[in-house]
């Protein structure tokens, strides 16, 4: 499978450089993705209220934290077709103020 990233997601990365490895973390998570698949990787949920887009969350394990999936990174990605992924927004549980921000940010990401 072919995994994009939206090319403002190194504003993502910026708002999570006082963590230790973001970029290290959603590798990680880019291969256990490619080879497990959608149905087969541990965290992923539907995540309803986009009409007919394929919009998915994902929990995404801090590397070099002793942290587990819960307290670590927010992945939001849309499944394109069945070989692509674009992943929208990558984040960490709590940045936001609320799940209507959160939302907001995707919607401007997906126009």
């Amino acid at each position: 499978m072919k995994i994009v990233c939206h090319q403002e997601i190194e504003k993502d990365f910026k708002k999570l450089k006082r963590f230790p490895s973001p970029k290290e973390s959603l590798e990680s998570w880019k291969r256990l993705f490619n080879s497990k698949g959608l149905k087969e990787t541990p965290g992923i949920k539907s995540y309803p209220g986009f009409g007919s887009a394929k919009i998915y969350k994902a929990r995404v394990v801090p590397l070099q934290e002793n942290r587990g999936k819960s307290d670590g990174y927010r992945l939001i990605f849309q499944l394109i077709d069945d070989d692509t992924c674009l992943i929208l927004l990558f984040s960490r549980h709590g940045l936001y103020n609320n799940e209507r921000e959160l939302i907001n940010y995707i919607k401007e990401r997906l126009k």
